[in-house]
């Protein structure tokens, strides 16, 4: 299946960020929360613990959340009744201090829904469910509120990791309530592979594929390990990932990234898929590297899914998964796509539209010709002392921990400090063009030539070296940690 096709399946109803708090009620600083599932894991039901005065309000970190909810109840005790709703929040302003409350929601029901691994889905006895169907939170919250959390689950069933963990307490910070992540709950195996710089955990969901539970772990870690070879390391320092298996490919069709405190990927993995195809696949590269920038907006789609589509042929080549001529093959190949696709409007309004248009390609490809054509101009402006990645290392190092969605502005802002704003200028030039990025100059610089026989590498001393030091695996990543089930914390 084509992957603008899937994205239409699967990516529909994924959310990127919280409702907007209103001004109303206290400020809630601290509170707990208890998850309990049942055995068919159809029925989420939640105790929410305040410390001092209780909100007014508790609202889904999404408004597609609300559909779900069965109930909610407080204060627990003699005197427990149904609390009162207004729209999509729960109204709680008049619980005494140190109340809690209990709601329950519908699991089958949001796996009943057409919403794909970005809702809640079913794979065999295993249930993913992104907190966006499921995670109830005061309106609102102190940027430093204290929050906490434990499961309470079946015997035999584990949720796969989702949050910052110490033993049997999570911890939340605003980034939970802000952004979707993609937990699992099931009784599957959950692998805590190192890569450089990061600690990986790997849940195996469903029935084993056939290349095997080992060859599996091996491709995902080769990949993150391609992933690491743009900032030295692997872009955050910690992630679960969600080995999702699907009949739908030989390989990998298809991911989606969370961005909750700690990052979650979902990945669709071919049943039948062989390590070959699996350990060279461009999707697992290209989620990973999302994962280098925070989330941006929706609306600048061109930005994070660009930089993303141009690394994923990057990074492969870095790490010997394919080579660099095939690389520049289908970073070509890809431009030529994304020419043809679009409605004829500006890249601005291509991305701000995409979903409704479905434009991925131009909206994806153009992005990626931008991530091209800046790096080049950063390299050429630098002497080669100085590439994209830097930018990139910049924006990861100010703002890793980014906790609402960035705005394209704020992006352009952070990645245009590098080489005198080469970044931000060469897009600001294409987001208001109807037409496809222009890389002739871009190509000449790098000796590249289409011929009607495809794509023609010249021999241009200075153009062949810079195409090396492009695809060029970096001389040293960071050191592997030791990895396991969570990294402390007190």
């Amino acid at each position: 299946m084509k992957r603008g096709a899937l994205l239409a399946l699967l990516l529909l109803t994924s959310c990127g960020g919280a409702t907007v708090a209103p001004e109303r009620g206290p400020v809630a600083r601290a509170w707990t929360y208890v998850f309990r599932l049942d055995g068919a894991l159809t029925r989420l039901e939640a105790t929410v613990c305040f410390e001092g005065d209780a909100p007014a309000e508790l609202g889904p970190i999404d408004r597609s959340g609300r559909r779900y909810l069965r109930s909610a109840d407080g204060p627990l005790g003699p005197d427990e009744a149904p609390l009162p709703r207004e729209g999509s929040v729960v109204l709680t302003e008049h619980l005494p201090p140190n109340s809690c409350i209990r709601y329950v929601v519908d699991l089958d029901a949001a796996a009943r829904q057409r919403g794909g691994i970005s809702g809640a889905y079913r794979i065999g006895d295993d249930l993913i469910a992104s907190t966006s169907v499921w995670l109830w939170a005061p309106r609102r919250r102190a940027p430093d509120a204290r929050v906490t959390a434990r499961f309470e689950l079946p015997e035999g069933v584990v949720v796969s990791p989702l949050w910052a963990r110490n033993a049997d307490r999570w911890f939340l910070d605003e980034r939970a309530f802000e952004f979707e992540a993609y937990a699992a709950f099931g009784t599957f195996e959950v692998r805590h592979v190192a890569v450089p710089g990061a600690c990986l955990h790997i849940t195996l969901l469903g029935r084993p594929v056939a290349m095997g539970p080992d060859a599996l772990t091996q491709c995902l870690s080769g990949s993150a390990t391609a992933a690491s070879m743009m900032l030295g390391r692997f872009p955050v320092r910690e992630a679960g990932i969600l080995a999702v298996p699907t009949p739908l490919s030989q390989s990998s069709p298809f991911g989606i990234v969370g961005r909750g405190t700690m990052p979650t990927v979902a990945i669709l993995v071919g049943e039948q898929a062989t390590p070959e195809h699996l350990g060279r696949a461009w999707v697992p590269v290209h989620e990973f590297s999302h994962l280098a920038t925070p989330f941006i907006a929706r609306d600048h789609a061109w930005l994070s899914e660009g930089i993303a589509t141009y690394y994923q042929e990057v990074l492969r080549a870095r790490a010997g998964l394919q080579s660099a001529e095939d690389a520049w093959r289908n970073l070509d190949d890809g431009f030529e796509r994304g020419r043809a696709g679009g409605t004829g409007r500006s890249l601005a309004d291509e991305s701000r539209d995409m979903r409704e248009t479905a434009a991925y390609r131009r909206v994806y490809w153009a992005g990626a010709a931008i991530a091209l054509a800046a790096d080049v101009e950063i390299r050429v402006r630098s002497g080669g002392e100085r590439s994209l990645d830097d930018a990139l290392a910049h924006v990861n190092e100010c703002c890793g921990s980014w906790d609402r969605p960035m705005t394209g502005e704020e992006a352009l802002e952070h990645l245009g400090t590098i080489e005198g704003g080469a970044f931000s200028q060469i897009a600001r030039r294409a987001l208001g063009d109807s037409g496809f990025p222009r890389l002739e100059a871009t190509y000449r610089r790098l000796g590249l030539e289409r011929d009607p026989y495809g794509l023609d590498f010249g021999d241009d001393e200075e153009a062949r070296a810079l195409r090396e030091q492009i695809m060029r695996a970096p001389e040293s990543l960071a050191d592997v940690p030791e990895c396991g089930p969570w990294n402390a914390r007190e």
